[in-house]
């Protein structure tokens, strides 16, 4: 009698675990730090990268939830298989260790800021700007290692001076300040700050960079996974 009480338990928590696999919903994570580039409401993308990335999710055939988060969240759950897929994100190799990168999305371009007292724009003296007047940049963006690498510095040197900051805004701010010498952050969003945030700086048009979507590691592994993969491809450079 208690084998057959054990049977029937298996079999229940067999069905439950099966159903709750069939009827899982895809996660998807959208960074709520994009200013008006990109956004999600009413079950819609909005904002200027907005088809690209709604050709994508529409080539999913299961259902999805969307949720807005802070990048540093974002990023944190897409590590911790929280979410199955997150964007929009720079195809960096530091998250390439924890994640599965689309093909590229959209090419996106970056400004480096700096103080505007030196009138010498050489990568030779933004380097010394950099070391002597330090960095800032917002947090859980890809801005540090996009700026070292221009800039020619490695990116695991520690900066005597480097200063993390909650917004955009407040990066550029910094440096209008002189509270930091150099920033850096996508032409997207700075068309959203008002330009007098920008008087006293030099805007530098940077490298265009590659912008996509990760999945998570444990996502990856699955048809949908593969799906995303495709369409990734195919919806490239939309408008």
């Amino acid at each position: 009698m208690d084998f057959l009480r054990f049977l029937i338990a298996l079999f229940v928590l067999l069905s439950l675990t099966l159903s709750h696999s069939i009827s899982a919903k895809v996660l998807i994570g959208v960074s709520s730090e994009n200013g008006e580039s990109l956004k999600y409401s009413r079950k819609h993308f909005h904002g200027e990268l907005k088809s690209a990335y709604s050709c994508v999710i529409n080539h999913l055939d299961t259902d999805y939830d969307v949720i807005t988060v802070p990048q540093v969240r974002l990023i944190k759950m897409l590590q911790n298989n929280k979410i199955d897929i997150a964007l929009p994100l720079l195809l960096l190799p530091q998250r390439d260790l924890f994640a599965v990168r689309s093909a590229t999305i959209y090419q996106v371009g970056y400004e480096l800021i700096s103080q505007s007292a030196d009138p010498d724009l050489s990568i030779e003296n933004l380097r010394r700007q950099a070391n002597l007047n330090g960095i800032v940049y917002k947090r859980g963006t890809g801005a540090r290692t996009l700026m070292l690498k221009y800039l020619g510095i490695d990116k695991n040197e520690s900066l005597s001076h480097e200063q993390q900051v909650s917004t955009w805004q407040q990066a550029v701010d910094f440096v209008a300040k002189n509270r930091a010498g150099i920033t850096a952050l996508p032409t997207v969003i700075a068309k959203d700050i008002e330009p007098h945030h920008f008087d006293g700086v030099t805007r530098i048009k940077m490298p265009d960079h590659q912008l996509g979507l990760y999945m998570s590691s444990r996502f990856a592994k699955s048809a949908e996974a593969t799906v995303i993969n495709d369409a990734s491809k195919t919806c490239k450079e939309i408008r």
